[in-house]
């Protein structure tokens, strides 16, 4: 097929090299190839483990192409987002991407960037947890702090794996809640501005030594927000609070109290 002018190579002649050899489909013309000529070349390609990944390139047809990859997804030592990599620029369409994503989260930095979506995104976080969001073609405002947040969410080794930039106060929050004895094992994680500062996960620390009592990632969220926290004492410099409903001014950086109101029970008539 190489050796024969463009004009030459007919459909038949075509179909019948890629019969004898899978590989002759890089010689056949575009306008010539059908969805038919494609599976027999990936047929006779002895190519059914991903050993090479050119053949695929050759092929134009998402249908055909994700056909192949769900045939050979798991054979071989070729990995899903390689595999991706290989397809021919347009290929890929909504339904490699949406089946590339689930398998393997890794995908979304491989594919193109009008089908990086947030859902994507989300799913792909879901699966692969922040190896998601390390490819260097990932949409830079898909990298948001919920999507994060997420990361953190999905195992200890996602959270370990986080750009140091993006372990904000609350993710650090929410990974000491999580995972307190991989987080106790390994403090150099959390970086010393969230260590020192004026936030979430400074408060939740000090709240926690003062009263004595566990807080959850939201009560602490809710509490450093504005919301009053009832506690049964908290330790202060002036002395100790007890039985208060606390309250945190994170402007002022001050704490306030007040008595826990107490809701009357009303009794039915009979």
């Amino acid at each position: 097929m190489e050796r024969l002018c463009r004009f030459e190579r007919t459909s038949e002649k075509c179909m019948t090299a890629v019969r004898q050899d899978g590989w002759e489909l890089a010689h056949v013309p575009e306008e010539v190839k059908t969805p038919e000529m494609c599976r027999l070349a990936l047929d006779n390609s002895a190519d059914l483990a991903y050993e090479n990944l050119e053949l695929l390139h050759y092929v134009p047809f998402p249908d055909i192409c994700l056909e192949y990859i769900k045939a050979n997804n798991g054979c071989g030592d070729v990995e899903l987002p390689e595999v991706l990599s290989a397809l021919a620029p347009g290929v890929i369409d909504s339904r490699i991407a949406d089946y590339a994503i689930e398998q393997d989260g890794r995908c979304l930095g491989v594919l193109p960037a009008h089908l990086q979506t947030v859902e994507r995104a989300e799913k792909a976080v879901k699966e692969a947890g922040t190896e998601a969001l390390a490819g260097e073609k990932v949409r830079a405002e898909l990298k948001t702090e919920g999507l994060y947040r997420k990361c953190a969410e999905h195992s200890w080794m996602s959270f370990a794996l986080l750009p140091k930039a993006e372990r904000s106060p609350e993710i650090c929050l929410l990974a000491a809640k999580l995972y307190p004895q991989e987080t106790a094992k390994r403090p150099d994680l959390i970086p010393e501005s969230v260590k020192n500062g004026c936030n979430v996960y400074s408060l939740c620390k000090m709240m926690e030594a003062r009263t004595g009592e566990k807080f959850t990632y939201q009560q602490m969220t809710d509490f450093y927000n504005g919301k009053p926290l009832n506690v049964r004492r908290m330790e202060m410099p002036d002395g100790v609070q007890k039985d208060k409903a606390v309250k945190f001014d994170k402007e002022k950086q001050e704490f306030s109290f007040s008595a826990i109101r107490q809701e009357r029970k009303r009794g039915l008539r009979m």
